[in-house]
């Protein structure tokens, strides 16, 4: 009677957790993290996206041209000799977003006569843009490029690195790094269970944890090593004649109050671009004049942009830089 009971009871709760997984999926109440395997590839130490590739990449199908940039669609074909160059991280790439509905995605449907190349890799960090820059050679007439920098990119290496073939890519990490069965458990569910990323995005506020461990380095650590990295980036362009504009954007956590909230990662790499004559535009005001900006991100997530926050970044864009 006992084992009956507890078969029983094992079966309601099988049942409900299930349920409960797929209401949470139907009506998309959480996101999930991780990029496909085979979407990414490493070599000489360092990664790269596929070219003429597709997959999902937090749960939303992508696509790469030949180049390896992300692209609208299958065979995407650019129509203009005027080029605009997007250097970035997983922010620009657009994790979780549709192409056409990311800030790169609607510059290009609104600037028909320009091509957009959106060279951006989750994972990058501006060491990774130093060293990758010159496929710019590839393009002719490139007048702008426009890097978009994420707070995190000051990490002297990604946690992309050194990944095994037989697992899935995910950014970041967690608490449970450390225990290895927990930790892969941690990466398959954020892959596949909506229930547990909404469960663990209500319980353990994951925006409040990353910027703690960004702004405790900021805190710390020196940055100026970066200055000689942005020097190098800003020295290409003007070597092919190319605008370098910089575009600062913002953690979650940061905009839940700004007056409050700690700024100085904003400001401390805000100096290193006045002392180098770097043009740059800091979002992050944009971010703190809304209403309600976790709407404005992806769900539970420290630092990547909701379709509302690409259309803010897309208008903002739009009035600042002349195209």
């Amino acid at each position: 009677m006992t084992k009956k009971i507890i078969l029983i009871n094992l079966t309601i709760v099988f049942i409900l957790i299930l349920s409960l997984e797929l209401i949470f999926n139907f009506f998309k109440l959480s996101g999930l993290m991780g990029i496909q395997r085979g979407l990414i590839y490493s070599k000489n130490d360092t990664f790269f996206l596929s070219p003429n590739s597709d997959g999902i990449v937090f749960d939303e199908k992508v696509f790469t041209d030949k180049y390896g940039f992300r692209v609208p669609n299958e065979n995407y074909d650019y129509s203009s000799n005027e080029n605009i160059f997007i250097l970035g991280d997983s922010v620009a790439f657009g994790n979780g977003i549709s192409e056409d509905k990311t800030f790169v995605g609607l510059l290009r449907n609104s600037i028909i006569n320009k091509n957009f190349l959106n060279s951006s890799v989750p994972g990058y960090q501006i060491s990774h843009q130093v060293k990758n820059i010159e496929i710019i050679k590839n393009f002719s007439n490139v007048e702008k490029i426009l890097y978009f920098f994420t707070l995190n990119d000051v990490y002297g290496s990604s946690n992309l690195i050194g990944f095994k073939n037989d697992d899935k890519i995910n950014e970041g990490s967690f608490s449970l790094k450390d225990f290895k069965i927990l930790n892969r458990l941690n990466k398959y569910l954020r892959n596949k269970s909506y229930l547990y990323m909404y469960i663990k995005g209500i319980s353990t506020d994951p925006s409040k944890r990353w910027f703690g461990n960004l702004n405790n380095y900021y805190q710390n650590f020196d940055i100026s090593n970066i200055k000689k990295q942005i020097y190098q980036l800003d020295a290409f362009s003007k070597k092919i004649n190319s605008d370098f504009i910089v575009i600062i954007l913002p953690y979650e956590y940061q905009t839940r109050d700004c007056e409050k909230n700690d700024l100085t990662p904003q400001k401390k790499v805000s100096k290193v671009l006045k002392e180098l004559d770097i043009n740059f535009i800091d979002l992050t005001s944009s971010f703190c004049g809304i209403k309600n900006p976790k709407k404005y991100f992806y769900k539970f997530d420290p630092m990547h942009l909701s379709k509302n926050g690409h259309m803010l970044v897309f208008k903002k864009l739009s009035n600042e830089i002349i195209f």
